[in-house]
């Protein structure tokens, strides 16, 4: 694998879009479970933004068992370094937009539920 490939491989790709949100909202604090979504949320991301390198180092996984450590190390650092990259406070700030969005939402959704009395 030539230099221009690595560097391929360890570009992850672009950005998910995030809507603009109210500065009350960019300020709001979250609970800890909501914290944890938010970062699981950037976790999904970033593998589907560095899913070539992702899937080039389970194909190589799959073939070894225990010398998966030195037959795919090459492949581990490139994915790594994809996965880091990807991983920026701008991608957690998106995230939490994407999430504080979608919970604003939800909350509009339930305030038009009408109610009945049982």
């Amino acid at each position: 694998m030539d230099g221009t490939q690595k560097e391929q491989l360890m570009t992850p790709g672009p950005a998910v879009p995030a809507p603009e949100i109210t500065p009350s909202l960019r300020l709001s604090s979250l609970t800890r479970r909501e914290e944890n979504s938010v970062i699981e949320l950037r976790r999904k991301q970033a593998c589907q933004r560095c899913a070539a390198s992702v899937g080039l180092f389970s194909e190589c996984s799959a073939q070894y068992t225990v010398g998966v450590v030195w037959k795919c190390r090459a492949l581990k650092d490139i994915m790594n370094e994809c996965l880091r990259r990807a991983n920026t406070v701008d991608d957690m700030d998106r995230a939490r937009s994407i999430f504080l969005d979608e919970k604003q939402k939800g909350l509009a959704a339930k305030k038009d539920k009408p109610r009945t009395l049982i």
